[in-house]
C-alpha cells in the first residue's frame, strides 16, 4: 500500500510539474520546415511522457477551440489580439508562392507582387486559406483583382493542383519543405525583399495544464536566445 500511495504521489507530482500530461496544439502552420517544426522536436524531445496532439483548421474554428477547453494552444499568423486570450509574438517567417515549373518566374531569386497580377491563386477553403486569400489581395497593386480558385483539399492537395498547372499558391516558408511534383518555391514580396508573416502564440489564460506552461516557457526561452 506505501508503495502504491509513493507511486501516486510521484504520477501527482510530475503531472503538476509538466513532466507528464498532454498538450493540444491547433495550427495551420507546417511541420515540414522551419521553427514550428523545432518547435515541436525540442518539446517531444524533453518531454517524452507528455501526449503531444496537434490539429488543424481556420482561425476561427481554433480560437472557438481555445475558449472551449478543447485545444491548450493555437499557433497562428499575427499580430490581432483576440478577446480573452493571451497572445506571444513567436517568429517571422518569408512569404513563399507556389509556382508550376514551366512558369515564366519560376527561376526567379525573388518574385515581385506587381509579376503575380493576373495570376489564378489556389486557396484551401479551411485552413490558412480565408486569411492568405485577404493578405494576397491587400498586396497585389491596386486596380487589379485577384483571381481566387478555392478547393476544399489540403495543403498538399493545393501543392499538387498547382504542379498541374491551374494556378499559383502563397504559403509561409515552413510549408516549403516538402517536394511536390512540377512545383517549385520562391521567395515573394516588393523591391525591399521578401514579405514577411508574423506568427504567434494564443492560449487562454484561465487554462490550468502544466504541458502548457512548459511548453509557452519554451517558446519564450527560445526568443529569448535569438533575441541576444
Amino acid at each position: 500500500m506505501l508503495a502504491e500511495l509513493d507511486g501516486a504521489t510521484g504520477t501527482a507530482r510530475a503531472a503538476g510539474s509538466g513532466l507528464v500530461g498532454r498538450l493540444v496544439a491547433g495550427t495551420y502552420f507546417s511541420a515540414s520546415t522551419g521553427r514550428f517544426r523545432d518547435a515541436l522536436l525540442r518539446f517531444a524531445g524533453r518531454h517524452r511522457r507528455v501526449e503531444l496532439s496537434v490539429i488543424e483548421g481556420d482561425r476561427e474554428e481554433l480560437l472557438s477551440d481555445l475558449r472551449r477547453g478543447r485545444t491548450d494552444v493555437a499557433i497562428l499568423l499575427g499580430p490581432h489580439d483576440e478577446p480573452g486570450l493571451d497572445r506571444l509574438a513567436l517568429w517571422q517567417e518569408a512569404g513563399m508562392v507556389a509556382l508550376p515549373e514551366p512558369h515564366p518566374l519560376a527561376d526567379a531569386r525573388l518574385v515581385l507582387w506587381q509579376d503575380l497580377a493576373g495570376e489564378t491563386f489556389i486557396v484551401a477553403s479551411r485552413g490558412s486559406g480565408p486569411e492568405v486569400r485577404a493578405t494576397v489581395q491587400n498586396l497585389l497593386p491596386r486596380g487589379q483583382p485577384a483571381r481566387f480558385a478555392p478547393h476544399d483539399v489540403s495543403r498538399e492537395g493545393m501543392f499538387n493542383l498547382v504542379g498541374t498547372g491551374l494556378g499559383v499558391a502563397v504559403l509561409a516558408e515552413s510549408a516549403s519543405g516538402a517536394s511536390y511534383p512540377g512545383v517549385v518555391f520562391r521567395p515573394v514580396g516588393d523591391g525591399a525583399g521578401p514579405t514577411m508573416v508574423e506568427a504567434a502564440a494564443y492560449w487562454d489564460p484561465k487554462r490550468d495544464n502544466p504541458a502548457l506552461r512548459r511548453f509557452l516557457a519554451q517558446l519564450r526561452a527560445t526568443q529569448r536566445s535569438r533575441a541576444g
